[in-house]
């Protein structure tokens, strides 16, 4: 058969499973052959990952979207912790990041928004971690442009950034845990010789959050910093941030780390539970706007970690350290 049919195949058979396969109970921790298994379908924007036959990750990129998103993430115990386009907030797609460059809004979907053009998928792969653990990745090429050049055949002299964004995803049955790491890189494009990153105080990389969260999911970060009362939105500096509440009688954790390197602005975190559950982290834009020249490059680093059961304010904290220590590493080795 054609590949261009394979994938087509591959791509329509999505349809016939859940957006995650939910088990009563999780999967004993496996043997070091066991591996992620992948479909990408760039014609029709879609990765897909797949651990033992259930779905793990969902990432879009269709080209008439505003922005590529993962779309579902699930936990080792199959629950998807992910809303796409409620019909309260069409804008808010799964994990997404968006904030407004030189007053052109990359993160609300009306009023000639932006787009985050994806190019093309710069590489993708399936492996082990240099610990024995199921990984994937895939990074892309990406033009952020206003609304009325993101038909063009040619974006680079239109976009404000050039981003080469890398997924991560990791699975640790022992602890379990997925996480997915965000990594970042951008510069600033052709369209200006500077530009302003700017928005409001939720814009950032955000989780839009299970319905059954809604109203009583409970929020904490890496300071203890209170936030608003009564589950209205806020946000406050720390360096990551946690949402945890009931899901199908289990208790589940879903927590968001950030650092940023260069003059990437300040780590906040925003989170609600009135009248939806969010959480995000932002880099304080709507106080502080960044300015960035031609030249000029600057990197966020972000790490979401799903687990199907609680986690501590001490665990994450332990985790945010060996993380961040991970970082660290990749920068004295790239600096070699």
């Amino acid at each position: 058969m054609h590949p261009s049919l394979l994938s087509l195949v591959g791509f329509l058979l999505l349809g016939l499973f859940p957006a995650c396969e939910r088990t009563a109970t999780a999967d004993q921790p496996g043997s070091p052959g066991d591996t992620l298994t992948e479909l990408v379908a760039p014609e029709h924007g879609l990765i897909e990952w797949r651990f033992k036959g259930r779905k793990v990750l969902a990432y879009t990129f269709a080209t008439n979207q505003f922005k590529p998103y993962v779309r579902e993430l699930c936990s080792l115990a199959g629950e998807n912790m992910l809303r796409d386009a409620p019909f309260d907030h069409l804008h808010h797609h799964g994990l997404m990041y968006g904030i407004l460059i030189n007053g052109v809004n990359f993160w609300e979907e009306t009023h000639q928004p932006g787009y985050q053009r994806h190019l093309k998928l710069l590489a993708h792969d399936t492996r082990h971690s240099a610990s024995g653990l199921p990984q994937a990745s895939f990074t892309e090429l990406l033009h952020w442009v206003p609304h009325e050049d993101h038909k063009r055949l040619d974006t680079t002299p239109a976009a404000f950034l050039v981003e080469r964004r890398t997924l991560t995803l990791t699975l640790d049955e022992a602890k379990e845990e997925v996480a997915l790491a965000w990594h970042a890189e951008f510069e600033v494009g052709a369209r200006t010789n500077r530009v302003t990153l700017h928005g409001s105080d939720y814009n950032g990389l955000g989780l839009r959050l299970p319905a059954p969260w809604d109203h009583v999911a409970h929020h904490e970060n890496s300071e203890h910093n209170p936030y608003p009362a009564g589950g209205k939105p806020g946000a406050v500096p720390a360096r990551w941030g946690a949402v945890s509440h009931t899901l199908d009688g289990r208790t589940m954790t879903v927590a968001l780390l950030a650092r940023q390197s260069g003059q990437a602005g300040t780590n906040l975190f925003f989170a609600m539970t009135e009248p939806f559950t969010y959480l995000a982290t932002t880099q304080g834009l709507d106080k502080a706007p960044i300015q960035y020249r031609t030249g000029d490059r600057f990197a966020l680093d972000f790490l979401v970690l799903v687990y199907p059961t609680g986690r501590t304010a001490a665990q994450i904290e332990t985790r945010y350290r060996v993380w961040s220590r991970e970082l660290d590493d990749k920068v004295t080795t790239t600096r070699r």
